[in-house]
């Protein structure tokens, strides 16, 4: 249920970014840039309603939600498994955000920062505009056959990818004339597809404090997160090669220095090790280490992503518009190298690669 929760919020984020962008194509009696500046006329305000909506996959999975939201930034969401096996719940009362799911019968729970509370007290406009950097310059925009969703006008935007070189495929949304909220919207990405649409939207509800204080069972694990405790934990050689056993490191050079070695809790408790390396000082690239986990299902590959030999084995290569990466398994680890250096070519750092050594 994870992933597609995750999705549903990037894609959210990327509809207010895409709506904004400023293209020339046009389809219909008015252009992208005309319907965007009419439905941000009045759309400077945060806005406080209650909403039901349904996310739905390709593949039939299927997630119910309820949500309340004030002006001032409270927001309570609750979202529930088409069969209604599970519940996930976060309430934001303005000075934390919790988070509680049945299945698991686990919480977390942080303060809200003044970076998370400024974004919560956004109007769509500020939200669009802070999230346009995303795809301002990957995606053309037309205007789509306009429709009522829950009985509400609404502008049709479509956004589609201008090459394959980028993480987000085409989207859609369907924003409301009077208050510029998406109401549906469509994303496809990755080999994946979804879609949410507001069955139900009230700008006049009736929101009351009660509804900002989540109850939490007294047998749930409770995880309380701080800025701190997200960031990875540095680790040795030995704590490596403790949980890998035997394992491929690229070697240092004179102007190729290892800075770090980082660990993560990945997936199912499984341990992901991160070597960070600098040349001449400067922040190079990464290689990411982890075991392969069993029937782990893959959800496809983005156009972005081309297969590649890397050791002689099958890999892929990443070119995304500020993403590279190279990926391949060996030996019963997966590898990940993730280039963080614009100015370091694919080609020097598969030299690297090629000259790994065992470490046992």
């Amino acid at each position: 249920m994870n992933w597609i929760k995750t999705t549903a919020s990037i894609g959210v984020m990327l509809f207010f970014a895409i709506g904004l962008a400023a293209c020339s194509s046009e389809e219909g009696q008015f252009s992208p840039k005309e319907v965007i500046n009419e439905a941000l006329k009045e759309a400077n305000q945060p806005l406080e309603y209650y909403g039901e909506y349904v996310m739905t996959s390709e593949d039939g999975y299927e997630i119910e939600a309820k949500e309340w939201v004030t002006k001032e930034g409270k927001r309570r969401l609750e979202m529930q498994t088409g069969d209604g096996s599970e519940l996930t719940t976060a309430v934001n009362d303005g000075t934390k955000l919790s988070v509680y799911d049945t299945g698991s019968n686990t919480a977390m729970i942080t303060e809200v920062n003044d970076d998370l509370r400024a974004l919560s007290q956004r109007s769509p406009r500020q939200q669009a505009e802070a999230i346009l950097e995303i795809v301002k310059d990957t995606h053309d925009l037309s205007v789509g056959q306009e429709e009522k969703i829950v009985g509400r006008d609404t502008f049709h935007i479509i956004a589609k990818p201008k090459d394959d070189k980028t993480l987000i495929g085409k989207q859609e949304m369907w924003i409301d004339k009077e208050t510029w909220m998406v109401l549906k919207s469509f994303s496809e990405s990755n080999g994946l597809s979804m879609t949410q649409e507001y069955t139900l939207i009230d700008f006049k509800p009736e929101i009351t404090d009660d509804l900002f204080v989540l109850d939490i069972p007294e047998d749930a694990t409770i995880e309380m997160i701080d800025e701190e405790s997200m960031l990875p934990d540095e680790t040795t050689l030995e704590e490596v090669k403790k949980e890998l056993g035997a394992y491929y490191q690229i070697r240092e050079t004179d102007d190729l220095k290892l800075d770090k070695i980082t660990v993560l809790e990945g997936f199912e408790g499984r341990q992901e090790f991160s070597f960070d390396y600098l040349k001449d000082g400067e922040p190079a690239f990464s290689v990411s280490v982890f075991k392969l986990m069993p029937n782990v299902t893959s959800f496809g590959r983005t156009a972005a992503v081309e297969a590649t030999t890397i050791r002689g084995l099958e890999g892929t290569k990443m070119d995304a518009k500020g993403f590279r990466s190279l990926d391949w398994e060996e030996d019963g680890l997966q590898y990940v190298v993730l280039l963080e250096n614009p100015d370091i070519e694919f080609e020097e750092v598969e030299a690297y690669i090629e000259e790994m050594e065992l470490v046992e």
